[in-house]
């Protein structure tokens, strides 16, 4: 887990590893939308459920390899990147994918209440939030992204 990783850089395997699944995320996410779209319903609720589950296993993943790794810190002591940029840039990431974790698990929780408790069909509101989700989590997996490229290519 944290030998050097599989993509040429200095980065861990499991940093590698993460920063591909999120690079991937959007388009995992885009594919849900579009069974929605085709009206495939039960699908769109499995690869919506089964993605958000994984993807709360790879931050899982993230944080506890982090933390053991050395944290922050020891990424930075590599890194032809100003710190003080650095902490900014990771503090609105860290803020953007708190609050998308939090919308998707509400709205996740929402539809399965919504439709398979109450029986009931899909509010409209649930596209809207969907748009701004499927905006957060690629914008949050840009940002990660982002972040590794400086830390470890850069």
């Amino acid at each position: 887990m944290f030998e050097t990783g599989f993509l040429g850089t200095k980065a861990p395997f499991f940093m590698d590893f993460i920063t591909v699944y999120f690079a991937v995320l959007p388009i995992l996410v885009g594919l849900s939308i579009f069974a929605v779209i085709k009206k495939q319903y039960e699908l769109h609720y499995k690869m919506q459920l089964t993605t958000f589950i994984i993807t709360l296993f790879v931050v899982t993943v993230f944080e506890v390899g982090v933390r053991v790794f050395g944290g922050f810190t020891k990424f930075m002591e590599t890194a032809n990147v100003n710190q003080t940029f650095m902490v900014t840039l990771l503090t609105i990431h860290i803020f953007i994918a708190v609050s998308t974790v939090i919308l998707w698990s509400s709205l996740i929780y929402g539809a399965v209440k919504q439709v398979k408790i109450e029986n009931k069909t899909m509010q409209k509101s649930h596209k809207k939030f969907g748009k701004i989700l499927f905006f957060a989590i690629s914008i949050t997996s840009f940002l990660g992204v982002l972040i590794y490229y400086l830390l470890f290519i850069y």
